[in-house]
């Protein structure tokens, strides 16, 4: 009676899922229409062997039993209760910090022991306890098996992720509601480098707080207060500054978007004009510049594992509340990504750690993060777009005022008279006709330049005369019905 009750059970289940629908079938392939449309098997051109690789040799980061401070000191950014972040300097912080580090030389001298070529260049303590080793590649099993190493994580490759961007967020409002403009907060943007020349990044009206500013005074300011390089290997006597000002540009993108100062005036440049009123997100807070994207590539300046552990460490130690990180690499195991665990006790620390989402949806799909934005701990932020452009444009508008077209004006590509640089410009009003003939207005655009001309205003000979036709090279002609279609040239930026 059991065996035929327990075959009536799985009976009943095989019905039940038999009449639920697949899970699967509601997914539904990424079906691209841009860009690379085949995946080749084989690309041309040059495989680039890092250099430490062309030696056979190989760096990881091992860290040991023992929990780094935040680990273990640390209050927790979502704590229950909690009252701050962590303090490196108490008492206690600072016995557990010589506790670790006398572990950590126990370690290193059996390492040298066990591994005679092995050396170690950074070492961690606050955000993660270990150190980073380049050894031989064959001695990697050994490394592994020794009894001080928990655990070996490889040394990742990232690289970098990039006048109203307040109101995209809501932070206008917020500002108006609450006064707050991020008085005394001090963001570290680990990044290429912030430039405290940038009038974006003025130190008008600011004074350091105690204890700042610190590292490089040549590139620190009342505004920007920490300036500290992290050089990877190979990059040379430029990767040792923490500004190259013939490489460095994201940060302070990025800086100026987390805080560039209120009211400050863009002077113009070759693909936008001048344009005033620009603030940053939190103008009044501080700029921390943790330079960690100094290893030049064929793909731009690139930044490895060991370093941006060790500048997130600093970042912490030097009283960062907010670490911004506008970088990142394919999602890896999280189990063998260092990263993970580093950004996670950046957040036991009371530290809030942004971390960039990445750019592979256009390879991957949406929903896409890449690591070190897959984090549980890490506030991960994807791109914002909207129809905002930084040049002239050509809008045209349907009877009912509705844009039917928007493109921009770009400069060397396209000319428009001078006077036209102030006020906005009607260029064309095209009334209804009756007879059998439409009134139809001829476009003419190159996606290269991205900009638009009228052509002629005729009536079609064919019927099929309104359809989008390709007709050499990049350019293309659409023809639009015309019936009171209206052309302005706005010479300012503006929304859709």
């Amino acid at each position: 009676m059991r065996a035929l009750r327990r075959r009536a059970l799985i009976l009943a289940s095989l019905a039940a899922l038999a009449a639920v629908p697949s899970g699967a079938a509601a997914f539904q392939p990424i079906r691209r229409q841009f860009g690379d449309l085949t995946l080749p098997r084989v690309r041309a051109g040059t495989l680039e062997v890092p250099r430490a690789h062309r030696d056979n040799r190989i760096r990881v980061i091992v860290t040991l039993k023992q929990p780094p401070l935040a680990q273990a000191y640390g209050r927790g950014l979502f704590a229950a209760g909690s009252a701050g972040r962590l303090d490196v300097h108490t008492t206690a912080s600072q016995a557990y910090l010589r506790r670790l580090e006398q572990v950590q030389a126990a370690a290193i001298a059996q390492l040298h022991r066990t591994i005679p070529s092995a050396t170690v260049s950074e070492r961690y303590r606050i955000v993660l306890d270990g150190f980073t080793v380049t050894l031989p590649v064959k001695k990697l099993p050994q490394l592994v098996r020794a009894g001080f190493a928990q655990r070996v994580w490889p040394s990742l490759r990232y690289t970098q992720t990039t006048n109203r961007s307040p109101a995209v967020i809501g932070a206008d409002a917020f500002h108006a509601a609450t006064g707050a403009n991020g008085e005394g907060v001090k963001i570290g943007v680990v990044d290429d480098g912030v430039d405290n020349t940038n009038p974006f990044l003025s130190p008008a009206g600011f004074s350091p707080p105690a204890g700042f500013p610190i590292g490089d005074p040549k590139f620190t300011s009342a505004k920007v207060i920490v300036a500290r390089a992290f050089p990877g290997p190979g990059s040379g006597a430029a990767g040792k500054l923490p500004l190259d000002r013939q490489a460095s540009f994201h940060g302070t993108h990025v800086a100026g978007i987390a805080a560039g100062d209120a009211g400050t005036c863009s002077p113009g440049g070759r693909d936008h004009p001048p344009t005033c009123g620009l603030s940053g997100i939190a103008p009044k807070a501080y700029v921390g510049n943790y330079r960690v994207f100094n290893v030049p590539t064929p793909i731009g300046h690139i930044a490895e594992s060991p370093e941006i552990a060790e500048a997130f460490e600093q970042a912490v130690a030097d009283g960062m509340q907010v670490i911004n990180f506008s970088g990142g690499g394919p999602e890896a195991e999280p189990l063998n990504d260092v990263l993970i665990a580093a950004v996670d006790n950046v957040a036991a620390a009371g530290v809030v750690p942004v971390i960039a989402a990445g750019n592979d949806r256009e390879d991957f799909g949406f929903g896409t993060v890449g690591s070190p934005g897959s984090a549980p701990g890490a506030i991960s932020v994807a791109a914002v777009s909207n129809s905002q452009v930084f040049a002239p444009t050509l809008s045209a508008f349907d009877a009912g005022g509705k844009v039917v077209l928007q493109a921009p004006f770009v400069a060397g590509a396209s000319t428009t008279p001078a006077a036209w640089s102030g006020v906005n410009q009607v260029l064309v009003d095209v009334a209804s006709r009756t007879g059998p003939s439409t009134n139809c207005l001829r476009i003419r655009s190159t996606a290269r330049s991205h900009s638009s001309r009228v052509a002629s205003a005729r009536s079609p000979r064919k019927p099929d005369a309104r359809r989008k036709r390709v007709r050499s090279g990049s350019w293309s002609s659409t023809t639009v019905p015309a019936r009171r279609t209206r052309f302005r040239f706005s010479s300012r930026s503006r929304r859709g």
